[in-house]
Parts: structure tokens; C-alpha cells; sequence
């Protein structure tokens, strides 16, 4: 009983003292410039700006492009290409790119 009382005050003042060390939140001024309705973001200047990413890696060309082509049916404005590299392991497989 004695322990339990010892844990649960030091879990308590653990808790209030990292409570006591955060900064308290402060609102943004009318003159910040988050809060100006003119800016804008880089995505909203220039657009999105995709790039290829690997996703996975397939021992045949046919397995890799199953799984391309179910990346295309949910996002038809993707682009998917299967290249043929050898694994780490040394073995030669088919890795999946998408371009988004």
C-alpha cells in the first residue's frame, strides 16, 4: 500500500512539473504574418511538386505490375514504372516507383 502511494505521487509530480515547464500559449497578433489573408504557401505559388518514391520490390515483373496497377486504380493521376535492379541480396528484382 505504502508503494502504491510512493508511485503515485511520483507519477503526480512528474506530471504537474512538466505541466509547469511548458510555455503557455500565446494568440498570433493581427500583425503576424500567419494571419494575413495574402499569403500564400509554395504548393500555392508553384503547385505540388511530385517526385518518384520506391514502394516495394517484386521477384517477378508481373507481380510488380499487379501492384502498380492497383496504385493506379485508387490514384489514376499517379504514374508507376517497374525497373529491374538487383536486390541487396544480390538477386535481380523488379522494384516498384510511383510518381506522385
Amino acid at each position: 500500500m505504502r508503494t502504491r502511494k510512493i508511485i503515485a505521487g511520483l507519477v503526480l509530480g512528474t506530471t504537474v512539473g512538466l505541466g509547469l515547464m511548458a510555455p503557455p500559449a500565446q494568440a498570433a497578433s493581427t500583425a503576424s504574418p500567419a494571419a494575413s489573408s495574402d499569403t500564400r504557401g509554395v504548393v500555392d505559388i508553384q503547385g505540388a511538386q511530385a517526385s518518384w518514391h520506391f514502394y516495394s520490390s517484386h521477384k517477378t515483373w508481373v507481380e510488380c505490375g499487379l501492384r502498380a496497377s492497383y496504385w493506379h486504380d485508387l490514384h489514376p493521376t499517379w504514374e508507376a514504372k517497374c525497373p529491374e535492379f538487383k536486390g541487396t541480396d544480390g538477386v535481380k528484382k523488379f522494384h516498384l516507383y510511383l510518381y506522385y
